[in-house]
């Protein structure tokens, strides 16, 4: 694992300690070289005796986490054998030309099948895009997505204290979430060149993210369940609900939680997510799991 002192490694570190498959080899990070993990991470206190080292060793790997933008790097990479598979948590690639780069987007409701038989790295999409995503995907895949998108997220602020106001975010902060979002459309939906609203506030809760898209359509309620239900069926992370989701029913899980409303003219779909797990680690965990062939449960059952 390189950039091993990211929150994201910290997260990371905690599933792949207790993951069946795992052999976890190092965790890299110079400026932390030669100190225990547990020290940095208290929450991994027990869990491991590991100490930081400075420098990666990629002989007889499976594979390499990169945790954050500096581990991400052209020059970490370049380190990487080919017959390496990576995983990257970073920003970094998911924006860019995969024939390029050779990055898959590692959204697993979407590209599951790649990632099971022709890829070797991944690169994990961004909180933001996750949640949205989600919610928009099946409705996409049966050409529904035909006016302008409204898009409300709230994010929780690991950092806020008790009675804290929620804050509102400079969209620019997601603009390339929001680009992700509308690469993921149009490439299940190729008539999809709708304009995407974004409205994101920050609140005082440790983890989470819940978000609602609305845009007109027609189509019955009952119907988009129907087609959300089927399109979900096979995946085992994402669930439609009967009520609203509340953020405690997806906090410390992979999972996501789905509804679908009207409102007039407009149909409404909320997601919910646990913004450091399927938002985060949990899909990398998840990505980990397909390359290699395993069940994509195991250690995520949380």
């Amino acid at each position: 694992m390189l950039g091993g002192a990211s929150d994201a490694a910290a997260e990371l570190l905690r599933l792949l300690l207790h993951h069946p498959d795992v052999d976890l080899r190092w965790v890299c990070d110079k400026e932390l070289a030669t100190q225990r993990v547990a020290d940095i991470f208290p929450l991994l206190a027990g869990d491991t005796t590991m100490e930081f080292v400075e420098k990666p060793d990629c002989l007889d790997l499976d594979l390499v986490f990169l945790c954050d933008e500096e581990a991400s790097a052209p020059d970490n990479l370049a380190m990487i054998p080919q017959s390496v598979k990576v995983i990257d948590l970073s920003a970094r690639y998911r924006l860019t030309d995969e024939e390029a780069s050779g990055f898959t987007y590692g959204l697993s409701e979407v590209n599951r099948r790649r990632m099971v038989h022709e890829c070797m790295r991944i690169t994990c999409p961004g909180e933001v895009a996750m949640a949205l995503s989600l919610a928009l995907v099946p409705l996409a895949k049966n050409l529904m997505l035909n006016s302008e998108l409204h898009a409300t997220i709230v994010v929780g602020n690991a950092q806020a204290t008790a009675g804290s106001r929620v804050a509102m975010v400079p969209v620019e902060q997601y603009a390339d979430q929001v680009e992700e979002l509308k690469r993921v459309l149009s490439a299940m939906q190729t008539s999809f060149h709708s304009d995407v609203h974004l409205t994101a506030m920050r609140a005082c809760f440790a983890r989470g993210l819940l978000s609602t898209v609305y845009f007109k359509s027609g189509v019955e309620v009952a119907m988009v369940r129907d087609l959300f239900e089927q399109y979900y069926d096979d995946h085992n992370f994402t669930f439609v609900i009967d009520h609203e989701p509340m953020l405690c029913d997806v906090a410390g899980t992979n999972k996501c939680l789905i509804h679908i409303s009207r409102e007039g003219d407009y149909l409404r779909v909320t997601s919910a997510i646990d913004n450091h797990l399927k938002g985060g680690v949990g899909t990398a965990v998840h990505a980990m799991n397909l390359l290699f062939g395993l069940h994509e449960c195991t250690g995520l059952m949380l």
